[in-house]
């Protein structure tokens, strides 16, 4: 069974073959913000504009297709402006995203997670990642989409 939340297919990254409410990423925020994945990519692509590494990151995030939907159900590393009538999230907390890395709370598989890594170290220098632990095991597409990445916060024109 495929799971919306997490991608999971045949268990390998939960470890059980799952429905949505086994999902560890099921409803993690208890109900208590509800983030539309859609709008936070929109959101986190123009707050990116100007800074050509947080671009990068966020691209790399958007790009493979999990990353968002993931953040926008773990509001406690994103940025939220609550001062409104809504709160609004604007950013991703990238210190808070390389705590829950380094203390294994984000379940996801090895290679979503060496994603978030480099996105994390890309956006955020004080985000102190080993590039050669975090692009060893990526697979063809993740490496591809990590060196666009890494050409795009260099200022160079990325391939199309």
């Amino acid at each position: 069974m495929f799971c919306e939340h997490c991608g999971d297919v045949d268990g390998d990254e939960t470890g059980i073959d799952h429905d949505e409410r086994d999902c560890p990423w099921y409803d993690t925020d208890n109900g208590t913000l509800t983030i539309d994945p859609v709008e936070l990519a929109d959101t986190l692509q123009k707050g990116a504009d100007g800074s050509p590494t947080l671009r990068a990151a966020i691209g790399l995030l958007v790009d493979h297709g999990l990353w968002i939907k993931r953040l926008a159900e773990r509001p406690g590393l994103l940025q939220i402006d609550y001062s409104g009538p809504e709160p609004e999230p604007y950013g991703v907390d990238w210190l808070k995203v390389v705590e829950a890395l380094a203390a294994k709370e984000l379940p996801a598989s090895s290679g979503e997670l060496r994603i978030l890594a480099i996105a994390a170290s890309l956006a955020d220098t004080a985000a102190r990642i080993p590039l050669g632990d975090a692009v060893t095991g990526l697979d063809t597409t993740n490496l591809d989409r990590v060196l666009a990445a890494i050409a795009e916060a260099n200022g160079r024109p990325v391939a199309g």
